[in-house]
């Protein structure tokens, strides 16, 4: 294997992904819903809702990797909801065991009173407390020892879907009954809408017995997934994107037989085949490529040396040397937001504004304070495969990580110094296939590519931009994973 591919394959950023796929795709898509206004009254929840107890085994593709327990408990001001999950994932060839923990306060309507939401990787440690004050969520997230606080406005009133199914199932769902909920994910902070519907009845055999099942899709942010819910609304087996799924099981059954070194990689499974080799790919200076499969609405495809024409898109290598002096192609107003300060872009941080002087000495121009930070970010922090929330504060507390974490940190460093930093999320090539990455766009006279991780300011043109900004933005991706097809058009 080349260097290249080595660095590449054992260093992509594939967290931008999985933390959302995985952790909150198997544990917090199941927990943070609100229902809109009218469409269904849940004023009587209280009279419907039993304390429960759910133990679910956590499947990818053959190999069992976790489990998941959810607890429902009585209490006298209302109810309490503990989720819990830990996996076993294989990702860039390395097996990561991940664990991730959810306890949520409920009023006597099931409403989300509180929440506190925890993710442990190995060396990372995530954690997000948050309260329901009228229509907003005042939020406090901790990253590498360092507590940020923010508040985001609901666009509905959460509720919390492990009382949910019970409810509805008892008040008689019909099959073609569809509903358009809002779910918040404290990975990405945000709020955003699904839409379920019930498709039919199916009788399944799960947990040693057959079930007669309600059979649910739901749509969250374009990536499908089903579900068969119980007679009493219980959960009995879920099926995802890339071959997750989780099917109910006793206590005894989800804790025993987990793999410690599951065999299929995700990150291979999220990959996107390619219709040839591209060799001397660092060295290449213009890439046209045609997608297909997978809805591309939506995606910031078109823009800076990227141009979109119909499904082909052409990527141009940008001219070096970059000068300031160039006369500016964008205006003050749409520059000042990419020198902001973002819950995962902590440039106002005073060890960061500390250490991006440092950094930059004695450098007179953007450009050049640019190259001495990528330089820094590129040499400082040990290559090494993260499943995290990342951080510009958690990255440098452990002084490692993969794509995300130099991306976050660079961005930091660069705004810091003054400098616009976009944070960009898409495809790189590394043997044979595309796989997803991160790496930033930074403003010096004109948007110039640049990937800290790998080192490379302008970055190759294997680098193809699916979205830029922050992980909110980011999850955008997860509507076409799996789907995504790419044929390279022309190469050179």
């Amino acid at each position: 294997m080349k260097p290249r591919e080595k660095s590449l394959w054992n260093f992509l950023g594939f967290g931008v992904v999985v933390v959302w796929l995985v952790m909150m795709g198997v544990v917090a898509k199941r927990t943070y819903f609100g229902l809109p206004a009218g469409e269904l009254s849940i004023s009587d929840a209280t009279d419907s809702l039993e304390e429960s107890e759910t133990w679910m085994a956590v499947y990818h593709h053959d190999d069992k990797v976790g489990y998941a327990r959810s607890r429902f408990i009585k209490q006298p001001d209302g109810f309490m909801v503990l989720e819990k999950a830990l996996m076993n994932l294989r990702i860039t060839g390395s097996v990561h065991r991940i664990s991730t923990e959810i306890t949520g306060h409920l009023n006597q309507d099931a409403s989300l009173r509180s929440f506190v939401f925890f993710l442990h990787s190995g060396l990372v440690r995530f954690e997000a407390r948050g309260r329901v004050e009228d229509k907003k969520l005042v939020l406090s997230t901790r990253f590498g020892g360092d507590w940020r606080k923010s508040t985001i406005m609901l666009q509905d009133k959460p509720y919390l879907s492990a009382g949910l199914w019970p409810h509805l199932v008892e008040k008689g769902v019909a099959v073609g009954a569809r509903y358009r909920l809002s779910v918040f994910d404290p990975s990405t902070m945000a709020q955003r809408p699904v839409d379920v519907e019930v498709v039919g009845r199916e009788t399944i055999a799960v947990a040693g017995r057959k079930w007669d099942a309600l059979k649910v899709r739901t749509m969250f942010m374009g990536a499908e997934s089903f579900a068969w819910i119980g007679p009493k609304g219980e959960r009995l087996k879920e099926e995802g994107i890339m071959g997750l799924r989780l099917v109910k099981a006793t206590e005894k059954q989800a804790l025993s037989g987990i793999r410690s070194d599951p065999g299929a990689d995700i990150t291979e499974d999220a990959s996107v085949t390619c219709n040839r080799l591209l060799k001397g790919a660092s060295k290449m200076v213009y890439l046209k490529v045609r997608f297909d499969g997978g809805d591309l609405g939506g995606l910031d495809l078109d823009g800076g040396r990227q141009h979109l024409a119909g499904s082909a898109l052409e990527i141009a290598l940008e001219s070096a040397p970059f000068s300031v002096e160039l006369p500016s192609l964008y205006d003050t107003e749409h520059i000042e937001p990419y020198l902001r300060v973002e819950p995962m872009v902590q440039s106002d941080h005073p060890g960061i504004k500390v250490l991006a002087g440092e950094i930059v000495d004695q450098a007179k121009d953007s450009e050049a304070k640019a190259r001495k930070i990528l330089d820094w970010v590129h040499k400082s922090l040990d290559k090494r495969a993260t499943v995290s929330v990342p951080s510009a504060l958690g990255t440098l507390s452990s002084m490692a990580g993969d794509c995300n974490e130099h991306a976050v940190l660079f961005a930091s460093l660069l705004r810091a110094a003054k400098i616009p930093a976009k944070l960009c999320a898409g495809l790189v090539y590394t043997r044979g296939r595309f796989y997803y990455h991160a790496w930033n766009e930074v403003f010096l006279g004109k948007w110039v590519t640049a990937d800290a991780l790998m080192g490379q300011m302008p970055a190759d043109v294997t680098h193809i931009r699916l979205v830029e900004g922050g992980l909110e933005r980011q999850a955008d991706i997860v509507g076409v994973i799996g789907r995504l097809r790419l044929d390279v058009l022309e190469a050179r």
